[in-house]
């Protein structure tokens, strides 16, 4: 019993640090950040009718704890799993010649290759129906903030880990780099998910934008699963998935009117959204199966 004990007393002290740790987690880092994203909506709003500390954000800031604590659980037991039937089965794909060359060069193909995966797992997940359930729980958001990235059902983390560590895995890229790249990638997300209307000039060419990407959020049917890049915006422009027009500001949602949504600041209220938000999927699939019956 002890001994069980103390494994369950690792496995979360393991969770724990491989999320909150390193320089992203910093307090004061954190808060400058969630500070001048905040400035940036108030100075330059998508939506001008949406207030800073919306129901939304709200909601999102509940979510950002849940996801947090699954994120965690797919690190340690889920990614581990991961590394260790590559490095029994598929050790084979690091092809020696990739270590000998320069650090920078692997690190910068690992950036692309991570992103493309990102891409592709992000076109399979608005493609294949039981995926587009649980993805739809990210998208369920018609107020967009810098937190709006983190309401993600919990078995869509598999699929975008499964996409993201195997090339890593491949490349062998220091675990030193892929923190800092790490750092970039999620205050990226953090900032192109919030109520900004900025299109960044001719750094769309290059990078997702808040623009871009509320272009991907939109309700609209005409927006329907474009702009479908996670970090770089040329994976859309050579795949035909990019919306150029880059001056429209969406209302942003889904258009499933079963899906339960915040409709209040209430403690209870934002507290049961996120469980009803993770069962819907599951509801929806299950009448999609009594359906083909």
């Amino acid at each position: 019993m002890i001994d069980f004990i103390s494994t369950i007393l690792e496995f979360f002290s393991q969770m724990m640090s491989s999320v909150y740790s390193g320089p992203a987690h910093n307090p004061l880092f954190f808060v400058a950040a969630v500070g001048s994203i905040l400035v940036i909506e108030r100075l330059m709003p998508a939506d001008t009718a949406q207030p800073v500390l919306s129901v939304g954000f709200l909601q999102d800031c509940v979510w950002s704890g849940l996801t947090l604590i699954f994120q965690g659980f797919v690190t340690v037991v889920y990614v581990q799993g991961l590394e260790r039937i590559y490095l029994s089965n598929f050790s084979y794909l690091t092809h020696p010649a990739v270590h000998q060359w320069p650090g920078w060069l692997r690190f910068l193909f690992a950036v692309l290759l991570v992103d493309l995966a990102a891409w592709i797992q992000h076109w399979l997940k608005h493609k294949i129906p039981w995926f587009w359930q649980m993805h739809a729980v990210h998208h369920s958001q018609p107020q967009m903030n810098l937190f709006t990235d983190l309401r993600r059902h919990f078995l869509e983390l598999f699929i975008l880990r499964s996409f993201s560590v195997v090339p890593l895995f491949i490349l062998g890229v220091d675990t030193i780099q892929v923190g800092y790249f790490g750092i970039f990638m999620v205050w990226q997300t953090r900032f192109y998910h919030a109520n900004i209307k900025w299109n960044m000039g001719w750094l769309r060419y290059i990078f997702v934008t808040p623009q871009s990407h509320r272009i991907h959020h939109s309700i609209e049917l005409r927006h329907q699963d474009k702009n479908l890049g996670v970090m770089f915006s040329f994976w859309d422009r050579l795949f035909g998935t990019q919306y150029d027009l880059c001056e429209e500001y969406p209302v942003t949602g889904i258009s499933d009117r079963g899906m339960p949504l915040e409709k209040n600041s209430s403690p209870l209220s934002l507290a049961a959204v996120p469980i009803k938000q993770l069962a819907y999927p599951f509801w929806v699939i299950g009448k999609d199966l009594r359906g083909r019956r």
